[in-house]
């Protein structure tokens, strides 16, 4: 079963963020609330939550929260840390589904009125797409539910263990380009193991993922990925990657002994 979750109407959430941003993490936290005036729910698809569980959602992460330093000042590691514990925590409790989860207005109510606080905490003074759902590759807290929905495998021992493999600014260029690569959570899984797999040591990091995103990019109109059973597509993803060391490395002017060896070393042989 999943549930129905309010919405907050982009006409009613602006106004909040333009008079939110101006307030302190304490005065936020007395403006945070489980329900609002406006809020409304579509007419099908679940039950309509209870507040006792949007209570019980609230006090989740505000731990979490706390955990990091809420309400005080917070570090970039302390962050990221709260980040994947937030999206695991969320998607396992809210038992949202992902047509449900679409909709940016279930976004802007969390952010807005049951998480207020927790949300400029996380980021004082935002853009709005941080907090009114317009962009759910950016929101505080939907692009979190999202990212584990990508990565959640529920027949592993931990069903959300792929969150730690990569970073936040990785993930995020494999979600916005959702349209090819990041709307499928078989192709994201997929490219994470590969990814997971490859030892990359001598190789820049951030240059050889976004040469590889390119080039499944590149692929994508022409290749069905969805479509390869896991071992194809498990070996399409490799001989795309070993273009892209090959490729990173006669960049960098490394001759062909050292292109071989370090390639060797990064699929193990």
């Amino acid at each position: 079963m999943s549930f129905l979750y309010p919405r907050l109407l982009s006409g009613q959430a602006a106004p909040l963020h333009e008079r939110y941003r101006h307030l302190t993490v304490t005065e936020l936290a007395d403006l945070a609330d489980t329900g609002h005036v406006s809020a409304v729910y579509v007419a099908t698809g679940g039950d309509r939550v209870p507040e006792t569980k949007l209570e019980e959602l609230r006090a989740l992460v505000i731990s979490l929260a706390e955990e990091a330093g809420f309400p005080g000042e917070s570090d970039r590691e302390r962050r990221a840390l709260f980040d994947r514990r937030l999206a695991t925590a969320v998607h396992a409790s809210m038992e949202l589904a992902p047509a449900e989860a679409a909709s940016g207005d279930i976004w802007a109510f969390m952010a807005l009125v049951l998480l207020p606080d927790v949300s400029y905490w996380r980021y004082p003074r935002p853009p709005g797409d941080r907090v009114l759902g317009t962009d759910l590759t950016r929101h505080v807290v939907g692009r979190m539910w999202w990212r584990a929905q990508l990565i959640h495998s529920p027949d592993e021992p931990d069903p959300y263990a792929a969150m730690s493999i990569l970073g936040e600014d990785a993930f995020d260029r494999i979600y916005s380009r959702r349209r090819a690569l990041g709307g499928s959570p078989y192709l994201v899984k997929a490219i994470l193991k590969v990814w997971d797999s490859l030892d990359l040591q001598g190789l820049p990091y951030r240059e050889t993922l976004e040469d590889f995103l390119k080039r499944l990019l590149r692929l994508a109109p022409f290749v069905l990925f969805e479509s390869l059973a896991p071992t194809a597509l498990d070996g399409e993803l490799r001989a795309v990657a070993k273009e892209t060391m090959t490729a990173v490395l006669e960049a960098s002017e490394a001759g062909s002994h050292e292109i071989r060896h370090k390639i060797d070393v990064a699929f193990g042989r």
